[in-house]
């Protein structure tokens, strides 16, 4: 597992930054009424980040050559 360490990395950096943009929850917020500026300058933020952390793991997962895979049947 070592030799795939930086796609482990990658996809853990995409992982975290879609759990911090999914727990602001700005639809719930929006519905009742509570969305606020502050609430969407950092939705802004957080989806920044997570796109930067999805090309990061894009550009990983086409550098980083895959093992062959046994077909399933």
């Amino acid at each position: 597992m070592r030799e795939h360490q930086v796609l482990l990395d990658a996809f853990a950096d995409a992982r975290r930054t879609w759990d911090e943009l999914v727990s602001l929850q700005p639809d719930v917020a929006a519905a009742s009424g509570q969305l606020s500026e502050d609430s969407l300058i950092e939705l802004e933020r957080r989806v920044s980040a997570h796109r930067v952390a999805l090309e990061v793991l894009v550009d990983t997962l086409q550098a980083e050559p895959l093992p062959e895979l046994e077909p399933i049947s």
